[in-house]
């Protein structure tokens, strides 16, 4: 199977790095895989509000071929939110950076005062809202977080970061549908958000199984990544055992190249791995 290009892989992580300030996340949000049997813990909590509901999947990226069959370079969709040429007021980026500082001191207190100051001063500005959820999660005050999350994203609804940690909230607290909607938001807006995709993947397998939805994103990100995350590989080859589909999701040859490929290697499943 074709993956993107090193360079091209590379790019897609400057890319998010160019949105850190005005997205408001500090670093890329974590990605975390409980160990296969450690399902959450229930709650007292309504569980009709946290089954996951039917949600359209996301899109996938698509290996491209040409009219003869030959496979193509793959040119990943670039980061929207990145792309996006506002200028920031230099005020803004001191008060940002200043306050950022606050929150890796700790001084959260400080840090809420001063990015609160910078919503109302720059209310067209995401980061501040996303990062105001960053403190509220730290203080374990996580409906506030996602209030904050929610605001980010509806001051600039291209800020991927922010539904990536609003995702990310949502699924700690047990709201695997909502989480699940936010990762598909977010592969709307980029379909090509490798972190969406391994997240999105994750909550398939370990909270919703739902292993083929599962293996398509584990794939997903495989492929815009270069393949070059040996962990996520074997969940991939891991969640492909449960499912016993073999076949690519990503790589699919046009119906032609395909019937060619079955007849010239005897193989039931022409689009797999390789």
């Amino acid at each position: 199977m074709t993956t993107v290009s090193g360079k091209a892989a590379a790019g897609l992580t400057v890319a998010l790095f160019a949105s850190v300030l005005i997205s408001g996340c500090t670093a890329l949000m974590p990605v975390e895989r409980p160990a296969q049997g450690q399902a959450p813990v229930d709650d007292p909590r309504d569980r009709s509000q946290r089954v996951s509901t039917v949600v359209q999947d996301a899109p996938l990226p698509q290996q491209p071929y040409d009219r003869t069959g030959k496979k193509l370079p793959f040119v990943p969709q670039p980061n929207p939110y990145a792309a996006q040429t506002n200028a920031v007021p230099d005020e803004a980026t001191a008060g940002f950076v200043v306050a950022s500082g606050l929150v890796k001191q700790g001084k959260l207190k400080a840090a809420k005062k001063q990015f609160e100051s910078l919503t109302v001063r720059f209310p067209t500005l995401s980061g501040p809202w996303a990062m105001l959820g960053v403190i509220a999660e730290k203080e374990e005050k996580f409906d506030e977080a996602i209030g904050n999350y929610r605001k980010a994203i509806s001051v600039n609804e291209k800020n991927v970061n922010a539904y990536l940690a609003l995702g990310l909230v949502q699924r700690k607290q047990g709201y695997f549908g909502d989480a699940q909607a936010t990762y598909v938001e977010a592969l709307e807006v980029w379909r090509d958000f490798p972190e969406a995709h391994l997240n999105l993947a994750i909550l398939y397998d370990l909270y919703v199984n739902q292993p083929e939805q599962a293996q398509k994103h584990y794939e997903a990100y495989h492929f815009l990544t270069g393949g070059r995350d040996t962990k996520v590989h074997k969940w991939l080859v891991e969640v492909k055992q449960r499912t016993g589909i073999e076949r690519s999701f990503i790589d699919v040859p046009p119906k032609g190249v395909a019937e060619v490929a079955v007849k010239e290697s005897g193989s039931a499943s022409p689009g797999g791995d390789k």
